[in-house]
């Protein structure tokens, strides 16, 4: 989803297997993730919060692009994003990549009730991406990182069901997203965060939940 911007790229960490290069399905940034998906209990259950990775520069222009235009984005250095849940396996855990110049951009944060609604199309979007993504399927507290397409049916899926109350919209949506192709996510996904379109994730939720009285 990001611009490309080589002076920004950042190498692997020194030592990294080669296959590391490409596991993640995308070239835009010499192969490493450009998602993450964060599992955390709370005293109602987990919650789930997606971010996606950018270069630093590159966050912080979409952050100022969207707050000419009145609106916000949190962002937040991508070791900070984990080191909680990874401990002392933090380095193993982050696959290898350097992050020191990288930034998550929060997508959502989704409350236990919500996870619960998306719990099907979170395992289908993420089953056989690298990692072990059962720790952030089941209880305790657990990240992945995710290949783009991955993230982006999961971000459609996230911004869209955010704002929605009733539990059998919540799962329409999430049906709906399912079904979608990749083309069709890259673009609600799109349209969803363009400064251009403050209706987007309105009209995706009406497509997917409007014939639900």
């Amino acid at each position: 989803m990001a611009s490309r911007g080589s002076e920004l790229e950042t190498s692997p960490a020194e030592g990294t297997d080669e296959d590391r290069l490409v596991r993640y399905g995308t070239s835009m940034f010499g192969g490493r993730p450009t998602f993450t998906l964060v599992r955390r209990e709370t005293d109602g259950g987990g919650e789930w919060t997606l971010h996606e990775l950018l270069p630093r520069e590159q966050a912080e222009a979409r952050r100022d692009r969207l707050e000419r235009d009145g609106r916000s984005l949190s962002i937040t250095p991508v070791e900070d994003l984990v080191t909680d849940i990874a401990g002392d396996d933090l380095l193993s855990k982050l696959d290898g990549w350097t992050w020191d110049e990288w930034a998550g951009a929060k997508v959502a944060r989704l409350d236990p009730t919500r996870v619960r609604a998306l719990q099907d199309v979170v395992r289908e979007a993420i089953e056989g991406t690298p990692g072990d993504s059962s720790e952030v399927l089941t209880g305790g507290a657990g990240f992945v990182f995710l290949p783009e397409t991955a993230g982006v049916r999961l971000a459609v899926a996230f911004r869209g069901v955010k704002p929605i109350q009733r539990i059998d919209r919540m799962r329409s949506l999430a049906r709906g997203v399912a079904r979608m192709s990749d083309e069709e996510c890259y673009y609600w996904y799109a349209k969803c965060r363009s400064p251009s379109s403050p209706n987007g994730e309105k009209a995706l939720r009406v497509l997917l939940t409007d014939h639900i009285k």
